[in-house]
């Protein structure tokens, strides 16, 4: 069972216990995170702070709040708080160095992620694989967070990063699809802008405020609401190109699919991104979500091993190795999720979230 972690406090005060509690799976945030920048992007630790550095300035900037949170879980977990903002910009230090020549020596979380509103109840339903390294899967936490004037959160997130995946109190969740890409601007990191997402009222207010402070690297984020309200946001620093659901369903995997984007911006997708994003809108066009259901279109092994329940391939080089670390199924109309570690394919143990 991943640990939970649940925390009320100032921001200051969130970081400390989340530094603390999770002391251990930090330090495993920051052994993965040493070595994959390493194979990823040639990059040593001392190189990824440097690069880190880049961001301080617009978070600071944005959400002062947040960097003390940060500077919170360093105190705990007795760090560097530079190396708490080296995990919280992990996607702009370990993805954004491919190109077209180089496309085959970086990678993308292999995510597959959906939104569907059940057609006669009206209920708006979010759900993804989170598809990643194995020796992630023991740095995974559970967190509970309470900040005044905020709603409450609860999320799925790596040790050290102060956001990713879950959904708040006002019924508003958001998964994540990363992008392999070339494009990093210092602006605000992909996990920073996620846990803004997971502060917001609901979708038009995440998307007004993304608009407005725009993010560093190009990621997909997945939002919507217990109303009914759903977008995918392709996010980058030279704009977003936001689209809305056809007939109550849209899913997304690691590349961009959205008709009209910012200029200059451009991804270098794997084939099974393409592959895996066709049979999850062949999977949801005929059925009715529910936690059974998605949690059977999320099993899918059609094209293994890299299938939307992704298995490690041992054909592959062993850096760019993945496979399916959890999978969560929010029910946002009613603040209700379940979630499970591993494949879901191996029927692991479900728990639940709920407000």
């Amino acid at each position: 069972m991943v640990k939970h972690i649940d925390i009320q406090g100032t921001h200051h005060e969130i970081g400390e216990a989340h530094g603390q509690q999770a002391a251990t799976e930090i330090e495993r945030s920051l052994a993965t995170y040493e070595r994959l920048f390493r194979e990823l992007a040639g990059l040593e630790w001392g190189d990824a702070r440097h690069e880190a550095e880049r961001f301080k300035a617009a978070i600071e900037h944005v959400c002062p709040e947040l960097l003390e949170e940060m500077a919170g879980i360093a105190h705990g977990a007795g760090i560097d708080p530079l190396d708490v903002l080296v995990l919280n910009a992990r996607s702009e230090i370990a993805l954004t160095h491919t190109t077209a020549e180089s496309g085959e020596a970086s990678q993308s979380d292999g995510c597959s992620s959906l939104s569907q509103r059940h057609s006669e109840t009206g209920e708006q339903w979010l759900a993804q694989n989170w598809d990643w390294k194995a020796e992630q899967r023991d740095a995974l936490v559970r967190m509970t967070v309470r900040a005044p004037d905020k709603p409450a959160i609860q999320m799925i997130t790596e040790a050290g990063i102060i956001g990713k995946i879950g959904f708040n109190d006002n019924g508003v969740g958001v998964c994540l699809n990363a992008l392999r890409t070339a494009i990093c601007r210092p602006k605000l990191p992909v996990h920073v802008m996620l846990r803004r997402v997971l502060e917001s009222d609901g979708v038009e207010h995440a998307l007004d405020m993304i608009d407005e402070v725009g993010v560093a690297s190009p990621a997909h984020f997945l939002i919507a609401d217990g109303l009914g309200n759903a977008a995918g946001v392709e996010v980058s620093p030279m704009g977003d190109s936001a689209m809305t659901p056809r007939h109550g369903r849209l899913c997304h995997t690691n590349h961009l699919i959205a008709r009209h984007l910012p200029p200059g911006l451009e991804d270098f997708p794997r084939e099974d991104s393409i592959s895996r994003l066709t049979r999850l809108r062949e999977l949801i066009a005929d059925s009715e979500p529910s936690f059974e259901t998605l949690r059977a279109h999320l099993s899918d092994e059609q094209g293994a091993p890299s299938a939307i329940n992704r298995h490690e391939d041992p054909a592959q080089p062993e850096g760019e190795r993945m496979e399916t670390l959890f999978t969560i199924i929010m029910n946002l109309s009613r603040k209700q999720a379940q979630v499970s570690l591993g494949k879901p394919s191996d029927n692991p143990e479900v728990f639940e979230m709920r407000f």
